[in-house]
């Protein structure tokens, strides 16, 4: 385990009897295109990941240590903490449900991401978080992770996840990799991103390009923006993106926390647009994720469309969806809490 941890921290560690030592993504095997292996540890955003495994209460603990040249003095983004909490509850579903009779013969899919911010820690670089499957049932995981700053021992966020175990040969009579492929291929898409709306405007080449910068560490354009349009009187966004090459999850499927951070950065887009408030000022209490189904790699012409469902004097509620063809693959629902009125630019 390391070592200087906030004692808060270390107090959790030690509840525990049999911690043993995981292997980061051992169950999953290793790849350069996977998001986290090729992004972010090739990469040097972070160290190798320490994770242990408690079988008796079905947890898995672990630190994530961000290397400082990485990000220079950028806080760590939030999207960036909730696709590791993503990737890890995924792991602990498998290899919790692996352990059940019919476990080897499935495979698992994340159905809900669930994430309450509980405060801030904009110079941490060294995280801990506790996941621990509350539920298993004989198709279905529910995982709830705590993350906190591993040296002051604030609680940052929690998650809940729900991942559901279908049947490997079900899967294999309903497509393989070649209809996965074709479901969302280098074709145009028929999803419209203009709206027809007499106060809409077209994107302009900085939001586009905002958008494009996924995360503060990865190379401009690894999801690419072409085009899109907005209409702050009619509470809306649309905007079209290509999908590039290492930033899998599941084989052949972009990593769900991608998905997520794509749909929270046009909202949030859509937020500033709508309160008039810096992107700097963004603060989202809650965000609630759902998949419908997997996004291929390379995926192209593909949509989000962002719409104000509420707007208050304390909170904002945005719901994206990402979609192509009229196939409805995430959405995203976030309630962003507005800032005093000082604050306001």
């Amino acid at each position: 385990m390391p070592t200087g941890l906030h004692a808060a921290i270390q107090n959790r560690i030690d509840a525990f009897q049999d911690l043993t030592p995981v292997e980061f993504h051992g169950l999953w095997g290793h790849s350069n295109a996977q998001f986290l292996e090729g992004r972010m540890v090739g990469a040097g955003v972070i160290d190798v990941p320490s994770y242990w495994y408690s079988p008796s209460s079905r947890s898995c603990l672990g630190f994530w240590k961000f290397t400082g040249q990485s990000l220079d003095n950028d806080a760590v983004q939030e999207t960036t903490l909730f696709t590791l909490i993503d990737d890890v509850m995924g792991e602990l579903a498998y290899r919790v449900f692996i352990g059940t009779t019919k476990g080897k013969e499935h495979i698992g899919f994340t159905v809900n991401l669930n994430i309450k911010k509980a405060d801030m820690a904009p110079n941490a670089r060294r995280f801990f978080f506790e996941a621990t499957a509350e539920s298993v049932t004989e198709r279905k995981v529910v995982i709830r992770c705590p993350l906190y700053d591993a040296m002051t021992g604030k609680l940052l966020l929690v998650a809940r996840a729900i991942f559901v175990f279908t049947p490997i040969a079900n899967i294999a009579k309903q497509t393989n990799v070649e209809d996965a492929s074709n479901d969302c291929d280098h074709s145009p898409g028929s999803s419209d991103v203009v709206l027809s709306l007499p106060s809409a405007r077209s994107l302009a080449a900085d939001e586009l390009y905002q958008l494009g910068q996924v995360m503060n560490f990865l190379p401009h354009g690894t999801i690419n923006h072409t085009r899109g349009s907005i209409s702050v009187d009619d509470k809306r966004l649309v905007v079209s993106l290509d999908f590039g090459k290492n930033i899998s999850g599941p084989p052949i499927y972009v990593h769900g926390g991608i998905l997520g951070t794509v749909l929270f950065n046009a909202s949030a887009l859509l937020f500033t647009k709508h309160t008039g408030i810096s992107a700097t000022l963004i603060d989202a209490a809650e965000r609630d994720i759902n998949y419908h189904r997997g996004v291929p790699l390379e995926c192209q012409n593909a949509a989000i469309e962002a719409t104000v469902e509420s707007s208050g004097n304390d909170k904002v509620v945005v719901f994206a969806t990402l979609m192509r063809n009229k196939h409805v693959y995430t959405t995203l629902k976030t309630i962003f809490t507005l800032p005093q009125s000082s604050s306001k630019l």
